[in-house]
This record gives structure tokens, C-alpha cells and sequence, in this order.
């Protein structure tokens, strides 16, 4: 029962009571009574009416909450001309035109923010309050390889096996540049936004596109060409003067001659490791379009693994090779002899000694499908983010060219590949597939 229902009825009963007592005592009243029955219903109006007009606003109020449960934020209260009570309306009215301005504010930035997620080229993740994935446009979906509907409400702690691992690892206000398979390189940003009092966390993500992997190849070939021109330079006119001191031989006596002679040819040797050093630059700047042939691959895997052998031999490395007898490929041979070299070299250094390099060679109708598999150490978390990045090296003595010689002469190629750890996580697979 309501409040305006009680109050009617305590009214009515009042009322009632009061007109029995009148009839009871009528014939004390005499003439009174009718006067009294007159008041008494003049009193019983007044009470109604005045409960009415009292309650009044609560019935605009429960009509409001209605409204707003609806969201029907376009309908209006009329004035009633009375004053304490059109204050009330026009308060309300009041609100439900901003509710109806904010909706329709809502509307609009929502309909952009859709529309912007949509058509986007780059990607955004958005995590919500409690850090789990709320949303993820297409881009995203694209760049990473994964599907929104797997996604939704997970936080990045359960998708450690997809390639939003890397997202916790990035610092807000920082970005970082992901590996993520076949050369290819994602920067992805993180960012915080403020939503209601609380931090929101959002990622950007973009690929380096040819255009700008390209400014970035002109950019250190142009310094790799300077470098190699003047050290180059000094180098020859230095070799020259070098075996020319050591014509001077003959001028010192035996015992002296011969500390001479081993003291310029240490640095002849120096100066031909700086020629070395300089060379491996120039071959990744060297690089012409390739001249595709006609080759057997097998062949060349074959004969890689005679190169090598007395090395694996002596570090008790085992070369395994998996392969039909003839398997021809359509590329530049001696370019892909150079990516052949460059694995195998690498596949040794992750071993260091006592492990195997496996190979398999496979064709079926379409594509020749190859892998190298290795024993070593595999890669870690970070390096694993960085590869194939111009100049990085893990290694103590490293030159950084080794993987990005690999990768531009396969990007010549347009040949696919990807490098991962194996499920282990001992060793390595290189792997690529090329077209007929």
C-alpha cells in the first residue's frame, strides 16, 4: 500500500467515525447536525485535496524514475500553474533535456569511436578498470593474428600464449618495437587514459611499413657507405705503408729485424680484421636484385654440410639432413647461399658443441618448404623482441648483420619466414617457404 493510499484511508476513516458520532448524537444536535454533516464533508474534500496536491510530487518523481529506467529522455512535464510544484517540473525538465543532450553526445563520440576502431590502420587495445581486454579493432585483430571473440574479458596474464605477451612488458608513456615472425616489426605504444576517476590502459599499435623500413635502410646505407669509403681509404693507404716499413728489414740487425717484422705484420693482421669488419657492413648495402636460376637446393644443403663438417666434428655437432635426392627452387643462388651460411653459422654458435642441426627439405605441389632446426640454447623473451632489427647482436663480439643480411635477401625474394624457439624451448627453428 502506498503513502497516498494510507493517508486517504486514515482520512476517510476519520471522517466516517465523525459522522457517526454525529449520528449518534443527533437528536442532541438537532438542528446542528446538519450543519456539522456540512462541515464534515467540506473537511473530508479538503483533506483529499490537500493529500493530493501534498503527494503530488511524489508521483512526478516516480514518474521520472520511470523515465530515467527507460532511458526516455525526450519526453517533457507540463506546468501546472502552481508554483512549489512547477519549480519541481522545471527541475526535471531540466535534467531530462541534459540527459537528452549527454545521450545524444554519447551517440555521436560513440558512432566516431566505432567508427575510428573500424577503419583504423592502427591497431588499439583497450583494457578496462581491472586490467582485462574490453576491446580491439580490426587492425589489431590483423597485426597479431587473433580473433576479438577470444579475447574479450581475459586479461593479458591469460593470453601469455599469444602475441599480446609483450603488452605488460611496455611502461605507460613508453613504446617498444616487437618481433613478431617474418621480419616483420610492430611498435606498440602504451598509454593511460582517465575514465570516471579511475586509469584506463590502452595500446597502439602500428607496423613498420616498407616505407618506413625503406627510409630506415637508406638512412644506414648512406652512413655505411661514408664509413666504408674512409676507413677503407685509410686502410689501403696504411697496408701500403706498412709493407713498405718492411722493406726496412735489412737495415736491423738479425735479433731486431725480427721483432720488427713481427710487429708490423700484427698490425698488417689488424688492419685486415678492420678491412673484415668493414666488409660484413657492406655486403647487407651491396645487395643487387636478385638474378633468379634454377637450382638444387638439396645439392647446396649437401655441400654446406661438408663445409661445416670439420667444425661440427669437432664440437661433436651431428648435421642432419632430411631431403629428397633433387629438390629445385627458383631463386638467386648465391644470395641464398649466403642466408644458408648464415643460419648454419648461427646454429653452430647457439650450440657451442654436443648437439644436432636438422634440416628438412620437403615439396609438395605449390611450395618448398624448409627448416633449421637446432639444439642450442634457444632465444629469450627479450632477444626474441629484437630480432632481425638493424645491428642488434646478442653476442659478445657480434656485428648485428648476420639475421638482417637474412632478411633482406629473403624480402628480395618476397619469401616468407619465421624464426621461433622450439616447443622445448632448447634450440631454434628457422623456417621458410618458397613458391614454385
Amino acid at each position: 500500500m502506498t503513502l497516498k493510499q494510507k493517508l486517504l484511508l486514515a482520512t476517510t476513516f476519520l471522517h466516517l467515525s465523525l459522522f457517526s458520532v454525529a449520528f449518534i448524537f443527533r437528536e442532541q444536535l438537532e438542528s446542528f447536525l446538519v450543519l456539522v454533516e456540512v462541515i464534515l464533508v467540506l473537511s473530508f474534500t479538503l483533506f483529499y485535496t490537500l493529500i493530493i496536491k501534498a503527494l503530488q510530487p511524489l508521483e512526478y518523481i516516480e514518474t521520472f524514475s520511470t523515465l530515467l529506467k527507460e532511458q526516455e529522455f525526450t519526453a517533457r512535464f507540463s506546468a501546472l500553474n502552481q508554483p512549489d510544484l512547477d519549480r519541481l517540473i522545471d527541475q526535471f525538465n531540466m535534467m531530462l533535456e541534459k540527459l537528452h543532450h549527454e545521450r545524444l553526445e554519447m551517440g555521436e563520440q560513440k558512432g566516431v569511436y566505432q567508427k575510428l576502431m573500424a577503419e583504423s590502420p592502427i591497431g588499439v587495445v583497450l583494457l578496462d578498470y581491472d586490467g582485462r581486454l574490453s576491446d580491439i579493432n580490426p587492425a589489431s585483430e590483423q597485426l597479431l593474428s587473433l580473433k576479438k571473440n577470444n579475447l574479450i574479458g581475459k586479461n593479458l596474464a591469460q593470453l601469455s600464449k599469444t602475441q599480446l605477451r609483450y603488452l605488460s612488458d611496455i611502461a605507460v608513456d613508453s613504446h617498444q618495437l616487437i618481433e613478431v615472425g617474418q621480419g616483420r616489426q610492430l611498435k606498440i605504444a602504451h598509454y593511460e587514459i582517465r575514465d570516471r576517476g579511475f586509469n584506463r590502459s590502452f595500446y597502439m599499435l602500428y607496423e613498420l611499413t616498407s616505407d618506413i623500413v625503406a627510409l630506415q635502410k637508406s638512412a644506414y646505407e648512406k652512413l655505411i657507405r661514408l664509413m666504408s669509403h674512409e676507413v677503407n681509404n685509410t686502410i689501403a693507404i696504411t697496408h701500403s705503408l706498412l709493407e713498405s716499413c718492411l722493406t726496412f728489414r735489412r737495415q736491423l740487425d738479425p735479433e731486431s729485424a725480427d721483432d720488427f717484422e713481427n710487429a708490423i705484420n700484427i698490425v698488417i693482421n689488424r688492419n685486415a680484421s678492420l678491412n673484415q669488419f668493414m666488409q660484413g657492413y657492406s655486403n647487407v648495402v651491396k645487395l643487387e636484385k636478385p638474378i633468379k636460376t634454377s637450382f638444387d637446393l638439396s645439392k647446396m644443403l649437401r655441400d654446406l654440410g661438408t663445409l661445416f663438417y670439420a667444425e661440427c666434428n669437432n664440437r661433436n655437432i651431428t648435421i642432419n639432413l632430411q631431403s629428397e635426392q633433387k629438390i629445385f627452387i627458383i631463386a638467386d643462388a648465391n644470395l641464398f647461399e649466403q642466408v644458408l651460411v648464415n643460419l648454419f653459422k648461427n646454429g653452430l654458435e647457439a650450440i657451442v658443441k654436443d648437439g644436432e642441426i636438422n634440416i628438412t627439405l620437403q615439396q609438395d605441389k605449390n611450395m618448398t618448404h624448409l627448416s633449421i632446426e637446432d639444439t642450442g640454447c634457444g632465444i629469450s623473451a627479450e632477444i626474441e623482441r629484437q630480432l632481425f632489427t638493424p645491428f642488434f647482436t646478442s653476442k659478445e663480439f657480434g656485428q648485428g648483420v648476420g639475421l638482417m643480411l637474412v632478411r633482406e635477401i629473403l624480402n628480395l625474394h618476397e619469401i616468407p619466414y619465421q624464426l621461433v624457439n622450439r616447443k622445448d624451448c632448447q634450440g631454434v627453428i628457422f623456417s621458410l617457404s618458397i613458391a614454385h
